[in-house]
Parts: C-alpha cells; sequence; structure tokens
C-alpha cells in the first residue's frame, strides 16, 4: 500500500474559540446589503456593548465576542423570520424575548447587565429592520443611517459601574470578613477594655499598691479596727502587755496571784 503524502497544515482559525453558540446555525435569507450595513450602525451605536469592547469586559477577545453577538442576534432574526407567525417589531413579546436573549449573552460574554433599558432598544430596532427588508421597504434602513452617527459616542462621558451581588447574607458576610485585620474588627465592633491605644491616650492605670510601713499605734489612739472592737476603742487602750515570771534563788518561779477589785 502507497502511504499518502501529508498535506499542508490547516490554517489557523481567524478568531478565537468563544464557547457554544446560544442561538443554531440557520440558512441564510436573501436581505439587501443595507440590512447589514444598518444593523451594524445599531450595533456600533449601543453604548454598553462599545463600552464592554472598549474597557475589555470580556477579556483580550472582546472585540471578537462583540461581532459573536451580532452574528448570533442575525441569526435569531432570520430563524424567527421563518415561522408560521414572524417575529415583529410590534409585538410586545417578541421585543422582550429578543431583549432578554441579548442581555443574557452581554452577561454570558462580558459578564456585565443592562440597567437603562437599551437592551429592548436594540431588539425593536433589530426587529422593524428585518421586517421592513423583508418586505421591500428600505425607507427605514435608509433614513436610520443618516440619521444615526457612523462612530460610537464619546465613550469617556459614559462608565460603567461594579455592582457585587452574593447568593445570600452569609456570603456577603465571609467576603467582607475575609482579609480583615483584628485592629480593623475592634474598630467597627467597639473599643476593648485596656488596648493599647487607650493605654497611649492616657488611660487611668490602677494605683499600685503602698509598700511604706505601717505607723505604730500608741495607747490611747483610735485604730481601724474601732467599728470591730467598739469597747476597745471607746475605752482607748491598748492591749495588756504580760509580766515577765519571778524566778526564786532555789530556781522556782514565783506566782503571783492577782488581786481581784471590788
Amino acid at each position: 500500500l502507497l502511504e499518502a503524502a501529508p498535506g499542508p497544515a490547516d490554517p489557523p482559525p481567524s478568531r478565537p474559540v468563544l464557547g457554544a453558540r446560544s442561538v443554531p446555525l440557520v440558512e441564510p435569507m436573501a436581505l439587501p446589503p443595507i440590512f447589514d450595513e444598518a444593523l451594524e450602525r445599531i450595533f456600533n451605536n449601543w453604548t454598553t456593548l462599545a463600552l464592554a469592547v472598549d474597557q475589555a469586559w470580556g477579556g483580550p477577545h472582546s472585540r471578537d465576542k462583540r461581532y459573536l453577538l451580532q452574528e448570533e442576534v442575525v441569526q435569531y432574526l432570520i430563524a424567527g423570520s421563518k415561522k408560521r407567525r414572524p417575529l415583529s417589531h410590534d409585538n410586545r413579546d417578541d421585543v422582550e424575548a429578543l431583549a432578554v436573549m441579548m442581555y443574557t449573552r452581554l452577561d454570558e460574554l462580558f459578564n456585565c447587565e443592562t440597567d437603562d433599558g437599551s437592551d429592548e432598544e436594540v431588539a425593536h430596532l433589530c426587529l422593524r429592520l428585518i421586517n421592513t427588508c423583508r418586505a421591500g421597504d428600505l425607507s427605514f434602513a435608509q433614513e436610520f443611517l443618516q440619521r444615526a452617527p457612523t462612530a460610537p459616542a464619546d465613550l469617556s462621558k459614559s462608565q460603567g459601574q461594579t455592582k457585587m451581588e452574593y447568593a445570600t447574607e452569609e456570603d456577603a458576610l465571609l467576603d467582607k470578613m475575609h482579609g480583615m485585620t483584628i485592629d480593623d474588627a475592634i474598630g467597627e465592633g467597639g473599643s476593648s477594655e485596656g488596648s493599647d491605644d487607650e493605654l497611649g491616650q492616657g488611660a487611668a492605670l490602677p494605683p499600685a499598691p503602698s509598700t511604706a510601713p505601717l505607723a505604730p499605734v500608741h495607747e490611747g489612739a483610735e485604730t481601724a479596727g474601732a467599728e470591730e472592737a467598739p469597747e476597745l476603742a471607746s475605752k482607748g487602750r491598748g492591749s495588756k502587755v504580760p509580766e515577765e515570771p519571778v524566778i526564786d534563788e532555789d530556781g522556782f518561779e514565783t506566782v503571783v496571784k492577782g488581786r481581784r477589785k471590788k
């Protein structure tokens, strides 16, 4: 058997793989060239999408994701036009369905949300554009190209807002406590007694115990225990000092009898 000679390697794709499409591919529809031109102008003037591309909200391939979103919208419009009841810009449900599709894809591709209602406005324009072009009426597309600017709006006057959302309150608390130091926790929860900050600001310290010797108690003076021994305090006498025993010449101790007062 003869081995086939290896052929040239396949050229690399012009665009990176950006994940699965949200809209399946459909057979192309014969539309006038002005449809693609007007649709390109619609997406160029969508401020939210222009900000996402300019500030790379979708990463290094943000521009490729922008064209992917536009291509998916075209597939959505063509598939909707081939239904038994084609999509219409006059039908509120059709406009909201396309707006939800674009809102979801913006979140998936660029991690952003449109809270200004621009997704519904773009959906209405896209549906009206394909409806009029399919009917052979090019007046809307021509009027839109004349009135819409060719370049996107001044993005320096617009600014995206970063918003963090949590599934539960516990997740928000854990994220707030992550990386928090002990000083931050004390500062938010209240000052603790005996902290270094209070000591540095001149907080009063407890007095040290006195080591000076106690003064001698003189006979007749009131003592600190006068309340506990009122009889001694009233008499003004201290305790009697015992006398030393008397020893006679034979070495015996002489016992002195006390005399009872009458």
